[in-house]
């Protein structure tokens, strides 16, 4: 049934960290809630029932793999939290499948929210590397700094 759309596999991560932009601390929550509705979903409508395919369907493995990358974040200093520009794609394909098997408004809502976010991140990648075998971005973070600057005072 999810198949039917766009699936990105968690194997997209090579040994070359390639490019990258950051994300903040609460896109990260966005994505946890909406990648866990999507669990739930896929869990209720679809009898798999092999928790490997439906973190991998879900985009739940991103969740895990970024959460990984703010710790680092987080012990470096760094504002932003790393996504491959590659990993934007799972999170369009995971919304996309949610949207497919009945996600609830409020999910999808948040997610496409989400996902234009990222579109617009996508496009200011940087070099990323290892620190401690977990992807990284330089001190500095633009990205995160002229979204802040577009919106507005909060």
């Amino acid at each position: 049934m999810f198949r039917r759309r766009t699936r990105v596999r968690a194997e997209v991560m090579s040994s070359e960290p390639g490019e990258a932009f950051a994300v903040t601390v609460e896109d990260l929550r966005v994505l946890e809630r909406v990648t866990s509705h999507a669990r739930t979903q896929l869990l209720r409508h679809v009898g798999e029932r092999d928790l490997d395919v439906v973190d991998q369907a879900s985009g739940y493995w991103l969740m895990l793999t970024l959460s990984e990358r703010a710790g680092a974040a987080r012990a470096l200093g760094r504002s932003g939290i790393p996504m491959l520009v590659e990993e934007a794609e799972a999170v369009r394909a995971v919304v996309l499948n949610l949207e497919s098997y009945g996600g609830e408004t409020m999910a999808l809502a948040e997610g496409y929210e989400l996902l234009n976010r990222i579109a617009l991140l996508s496009q200011l990648p940087r070099s990323a590397t290892h620190v401690g075998g977990v992807l990284t971005l330089p001190d500095d973070t633009p990205e995160v700094d002229a979204l802040k600057a577009a919106a507005g005072p909060s």
